[in-house]
């Protein structure tokens, strides 16, 4: 289990009193307007910015007192603007941070993020999707690799170099990852109605407070959004019952 206990921060944004957990094959979405704070919670939660007040605990232990070697095998975060080293091949940046390579465990990789054709690509070439879908990849043979009993993928922002089509299936894939190899999974996401769709839980912040954190379906209203985005919403279902919000 991955808990945030009254977790509160000064720099680089201010957060205030934040709480919530994140269980092993369970995926938890961070939303909220800009400057929020939700890219400052998730690099909290990665261990990148200490806390002025609360804790942050992983398996129980305090995420501050984890070294930075086993904190590697136990979580992985992917920046919204991935590194684009140049002159790196594909092939050699899905080995940072492994301490030890599973080939079989890089081919599967691989074959779930679509990367099988761009290992010979030197990283400065690929478009902003690729990319994305070589650092999940990455990030993934990471966590995989590791003997750690809990693994987390932070991901700021997974979507954000993708289409529509593109997006709703990268969620759907990581959604299933999550399931199927029980990593607990929080990600940062702008679109509401991606969120609708594939969280198991919900973070709501507005002004580095939280609103709501609960499951997506009873945190996700359209009085609470519409409180938090400041912005009038309609809701819309389709004929499978999965519902969708607009701006109006």
């Amino acid at each position: 289990m991955l808990e945030i206990r009254r977790l509160s921060l000064r720099h680089p944004a201010p957060l205030h009193d934040i709480s919530f957990a994140c269980a092993a094959g369970e995926v938890t979405v961070i939303l909220g307007p800009n400057g929020a704070g939700k890219s400052t919670l998730l690099h909290a939660i990665g261990g990148y910015y200490p806390a002025a007040a609360g804790e942050i605990l992983l398996a129980g232990e305090p995420l501050a007192g984890i070294d930075a070697a086993r904190l590697a095998s136990c979580r992985a975060l992917i920046e919204q603007h991935p590194a684009r080293p140049a002159g790196m091949r594909v092939a050699d940046l899905l080995h940072i941070g492994v301490a030890q390579a599973d080939h079989a465990m890089l081919a599967q990789a691989l074959d779930l993020c679509g990367c099988q054709t761009l290992l010979a690509r030197d990283c400065a070439s690929l478009s902003g999707g690729e990319l994305q879908r070589v650092h999940l990849a990455r990030a993934l043979h990471q966590l995989l690799t590791s003997k750690a009993a809990q693994r987390y993928l932070l991901l700021d922002e997974p979507t954000a170099a993708l289409d529509i089509g593109a997006a709703n299936q990268q969620l759907a894939t990581l959604r299933q990852l999550a399931q199927r190899w029980q990593l607990g999974m929080v990600a940062v996401l702008h679109d509401v109605n991606l969120a609708l769709r594939h969280a198991d839980k919900v973070l709501l912040l507005k002004d580095g407070m939280q609103i709501a954190h609960g499951d997506t379906a009873q945190v996700m209203t359209q009085n609470r959004l519409e409180q938090v985005y400041d912005t009038r919403l309609a809701e819309l279902s389709d004929r499978h019952g999965q519902r969708a919000f607009i701006a109006c």
